[in-house]
């Protein structure tokens, strides 16, 4: 069952699960960890919108310049991400303000089950119009940005994600390993205790779903050595 945006709110007391409202309720930012970084964006925003579960079709809208500078998403690369491509509206904005226009329009609709937008940057009031629009609709809403994103938001949670080398293939050595990110809680309006944290995620395609690497991973981010949990444990979602 999807969290509504109205429960969704700091409580004394209460831990949300992981990944704390992100594609589900509310509006949520993910920021590249530096650049390089905006195709592991782009694959841990399709795996937060699919895995919450919630029917109805999927809004993409991205700046021109951002698709010329990263690529556009192809059908054959959603199916293989677990999201049917029939699903999905693809929209394409001149600029910065068409991009937020169309995103707001987009979350005041009813009966989607997400919408996410690519962005360059956005002001706070950008940010407070779009978080507005979520509410009232309870449309979740994913905002995808590039390294150069700081500054003031109104989203529930901003997260830094980057590439995370995987793991060996289970079957194959030569063969890919599973899509694998790092990503830090940067700011979180709904668990402020946990920004800061670091969480190392692996996206399991034979369920599929997206799975945290080992709960050891869920540490703060101050500069430290780290050593990588070899063995899989706690389920984003449950697949059933």
């Amino acid at each position: 069952m999807s969290l509504k945006p109205d429960i969704l709110a700091p409580v004394a007391g209460r831990e949300l699960p992981f990944p704390y409202g992100l594609g589900e309720a509310g509006m949520h930012e993910l920021a590249e960890a530096g650049f390089g970084d905006f195709p592991a964006l782009t694959g841990l925003a399709l795996a937060a919108v699919r895995d919450t579960g919630r029917t109805g079709g999927l809004v993409w809208i991205r700046q021109a310049a951002l698709a010329r500078e990263h690529g556009r998403l192809s059908g054959r690369g959603l199916a293989g991400f677990g999201i049917d491509p029939g699903r999905m509206l693809l929209i394409e904005a001149k600029g910065r303000m068409e991009a937020l226009q169309a995103a707001e329009e987009a979350c005041r609709a009813s009966g989607l089950a997400a919408v996410i937008a690519e962005l360059d940057d956005m002001d706070f009031t950008a940010s407070r119009r779009l978080g507005l629009a979520c509410e009232t609709s309870r449309t979740p809403l994913v905002l995808v940005f590039p390294h150069t994103r700081s500054g003031a938001t109104t989203a529930q949670g901003r997260w830094r994600v980057s590439a995370r080398p995987s793991a060996p293939h289970e079957h194959d050595a030569r063969a890919p390993g599973r899509p694998a990110w790092r990503a830090i809680l940067e700011k979180s309006r709904l668990q402020p205790g946990k920004a800061g944290r670091i969480f190392d995620l692996e996206y399991e395609d034979a369920t599929p779903c997206l799975r945290l690497v080992s709960r050891l991973a869920a540490r703060p981010a101050a500069p430290q050595p780290r050593r990588i949990g070899a063995g899989l444990a706690g389920v984003w979602r449950d697949t059933g």
